[in-house]
């Protein structure tokens, strides 16, 4: 469907249908058919489970890399998991070799333990140490589990100042524990923990309130799953009634979201009173919280789970109370688009606080969905829920579908798709209504998105934002701006935890050196003033003997060499081809992708080091200020890409590959670029660069080689225009390629770089 235009835009949808007696079968059936939407397609087209790590298994009783990787080994050693399930042959593999090895196991488990009584060690409780713990939180042993549980919750009790971090780790933990490891009295505990500490905050922070009710919320979510009873209602569930109603006046609107949720939640928790049991009687299975629910959407039974959302949706309407609420609260919604009230007004009347409503049982419906990988059905239910054109429910919808399009683990097409669905979804207001609390939510995630700086969705974000500023009337392009003016909400979107720090828990644990920091240090040293250096990407030919009419960019072949099987890389050419500047700036590129763990760039300048032949790279990494126990850390556990520079100037003759024992047992693990000028090497010069011994066969497949070509005229161009950039001489680029034209013979030279630099300064 085409977006409606030129209809004024108001802040409710004038389609939606008012609550009305219960309809009969017929009805619903017709009702149901009007209130299916549609989008494109394209749009999460297929269910492709949920995002995935690569997992590189451990050998028994050896050092793990990191949180994530014992979290895997410990997952798939849970007794619901038999070898057949795992899908991946690598964790297929390593379980069948683990599974019958108790005293592995047991020191796997004995290594959670311990990462578990460090966090209480710890005075401090950083966001870093929250998320270690969070993240092995799901695979813990009951003890342990519930252990972490109490820490958490001294945590939040005794500090005179809310400790925001160890809020969100508590939420996070009752978000995924697994099933029997949360009692009701737990759960009654910490809600009652909460709601104290909601009543105290209330004048405090904004911030704090909204994680404060987040925090409620999961809680509360859990107990709606586990049935939770014993509520008390004086003491527990109305205070906290009361506190929610209270920020409905908040001027903070995801606060007042938050609030709404956490509500709805709350009406799902039976309290002790006998009239809620009443209201169970009378409403049936389909309103004894969510658990059903959740259960009919793991089996995929969308059709029950739309079913029962329309059953919530009519006993709504089984009262006429209900309905002159809602009517009422319509009729004010319709006075507030008329008389221009702005963004919080709109959003607080499209929320309730004082009946139950399908669009929160129906987003702890997607919520499973999205964990689970089930996209297609996810916007199956976004399409078809009965309270699909609830603003609500339309505002978890996109706040989840930001939360997938910020999440790096997901796919760049799910991302993508994701960015794609808020795009409809503020476009066509036939199909999903004008209401601007909506509208305007979408566009600042958008900004949210298009915010995040070298982030794969800033692109697609801004494009979209691009594309949505001129759509609609005159008033809604005025709603799109003033978002924009006002810029990102306060609260980002939670897509994952936070880094683990360095080192982390399971570092100390296993006592494992910081070698981060100093790798930190190390790359904001080579990177340092490298903005201003002019750099235009060489060319290269195969090999000396090559054409230079078969040039290719040596940037590309590098990369692709990094990513092979291949060992050695050389770099041949001229002096002054570009060899040295080609190998920075290679270094800068691998420092700039460069993420926790992974594949150190080390650049070794050869005629500085002595004796390069042996001990290379601990020479340069004490140069560098690493201490010998990082050194021994480095060799034993990390990778490096080596470029090395100016082989002729260092007069070497020895293969420094295998001198230096490269990715021999115990020895440093590596990939090398090595340069030298062509001029300076002999016939059999393959020699000194082939890893493995020379009669072996094999090592001529593990060195690639090619060789810098003179820049072209084009290149010419753009090396001027990049220096007048840079450097802002005197003299314009124009000025520059009119003095090479006067000298006809200066144009060969300077397709040397070195000479074209030198040229340019004179």
């Amino acid at each position: 469907m085409h977006s409606t235009r030129g209809a004024p835009y108001s802040t409710v949808d004038p389609t939606v249908d008012n609550p009305s007696p219960i309809p009969t079968s017929a009805s619903v059936s017709r009702t149901n058919q009007r209130n299916i939407a549609t989008v494109s397609r394209t749009i999460f087209p297929t269910n492709m489970g949920p995002p995935t790590i690569v997992f590189v298994p451990p050998k028994p009783d050896s050092r793990l890399n990191d949180i994530i990787q014992l979290v895997t080994c410990l997952g798939l050693l849970q007794d619901s998991y038999q070898p057949d399930d795992i899908l991946d042959p690598v964790a297929r593999n390593w379980l069948l070799l683990t599974k019958n090895e108790q005293d592995e196991r047991d020191r796997l488990k004995v290594l959670a333990t311990d990462v578990i009584r460090a966090f209480k060690r710890d005075e401090f409780k950083d966001a870093k140490s929250v998320t270690e713990v969070v993240y092995l939180a799901p695979v813990l042993e009951s003890d342990d589990f519930r252990y972490l549980l109490k820490e958490f919750y001294s945590g939040i009790d005794q500090s005179g100042l809310l400790d925001v971090h160890q809020l969100e780790g508590l939420a996070h933990l009752i978000q995924g524990a697994n099933p029997g490891y949360l009692d009701s009295d737990d759960l009654v505990k910490v809600l009652s923990l909460l709601s104290t500490r909601l009543r105290d905050t209330h004048k405090q922070s904004t911030n704090h309130l909204y994680q404060l009710t987040l925090a409620v919320s999961h809680v509360l979510d859990a107990m709606a799953d586990t049935s939770v009873k014993g509520v008390n209602r004086e003491k527990i569930h109305e205070p906290l009634t009361l506190h929610l109603e209270e920020l409905k006046g908040s001027s903070d609107p995801y606060l007042v979201y938050q609030a709404a949720y956490a509500y709805q939640a709350l009406l799902c928790v039976p309290d002790d009173e006998s009239l809620w049991q009443a209201t169970l009687r009378r409403s049936g299975k389909v309103i004894q919280g969510v658990s059903g629910l959740v259960r009919a959407v793991k089996a995929l039974d969308m059709y029950g789970f739309i079913e029962g959302l329309g059953k919530i949706q009519e006993g709504l309407a089984g009262t006429s109370e209900i309905v002159q609420t809602v009517q009422i609260a319509y009729d004010e919604a319709v006075s507030l688009a008329q008389g221009g009230q702005g963004f919080y007004s709109c959003l607080k009347e499209g929320l309730s606080f004082n009946r139950k409503c399908a669009w929160y049982t129906a987003l702890r419906g997607a919520d499973e969905l999205i964990r689970d990988g089930q996209l297609a059905v996810f916007r199956k239910l976004v399409c078809e829920a009965p309270c699909r054109r609830d603003a609500a429910f339309q505002w978890g919808v996109c706040q989840r579908l930001g939360q997938i399009a910020a999440n790096s683990m997901w796919n760049a097409e799910t991302r993508h798709n994701a960015i794609a669905f808020l795009g409809e979804m503020y476009r066509d207001d036939e199909v999903w209504g004008s209401q601007v609390s909506v509208k305007q939510w979408i566009v600042n995630i958008l900004l949210q998105l298009s915010t995040v700086h070298g982030s794969e969705m800033q692109s697609p974000a801004k494009l979209q934002l691009q594309e949505l500023r001129m759509n609609g009337d005159t008033a809604k392009q005025r709603i799109y701006q003033a978002c924009c003016d006002n810029g990102p909400g306060s609260h980002p979107l939670k897509a994952t935890l936070c880094q683990i720090g360095s080192p982390s828990l399971l570092d100390r644990v296993q006592e494992r050196p910081d070698v981060e920091g100093t790798l930190r240090q190390l790359r904001r040293q080579r990177l340092k003033g490298r903005e201003k250096v002019v750099y235009i990407q060489p060319q290269a030919k195969a090999g000396i003997q090559a054409s230079d009419e078969m040039r290719f960019p040596l940037m590309e072949n590098v990369n692709k060499f990094l990513e092979g099987d291949q060992k050695v890389f050389l770099l041949l050419g001229d002096s002054g081809a570009g060899k040295s500047t080609f190998n920075r700036e290679l270094e800068d590129q691998l420092w700039q992708s460069y993420k926790k763990g992974g594949v150190i760039p080390l650049h070794i300048n050869l005629p500085a080091i002595d004796k390069p032949e042996h001990g290379m790279i601990a020479k340069q990494l004490r140069k560098a200020e690493f201490t010998e126990t990082q050194i021994r850390e480095l060799k034993s556990h990390r990778e490096f890409v080596l470029i090395c520079d100016g082989y002729d100037e260092s007069q070497q003759t020895h293969n420094l590959y295998t001198s230096n024992r490269l990715n021999q047992p115990g020895e440093w693990n590596a990939k090398m670029v090595i340069s030298c000028r062509s001029e300076y090497l002999g016939v059999d010069y393959r020699d000194r660069f082939q890893p493995g011994d020379r009669n072996q066969h094999s090592g001529q497949s593990l060195l690639q080689e090619a060789v810098i070509t003179p820049f072209s005229m084009d290149q010419v161009d753009d090396y001027i225009n990049q220096y007048v950039l840079v450097h802002r001489p005197l003299w314009g680029a124009t000025e520059y390629k009119k003095a090479l034209d006067l000298i006809p013979s200066l144009k060969e030279l300077v397709k040397n770089p070195f000479l074209m630099s030198l040229s340019l300064e004179v």
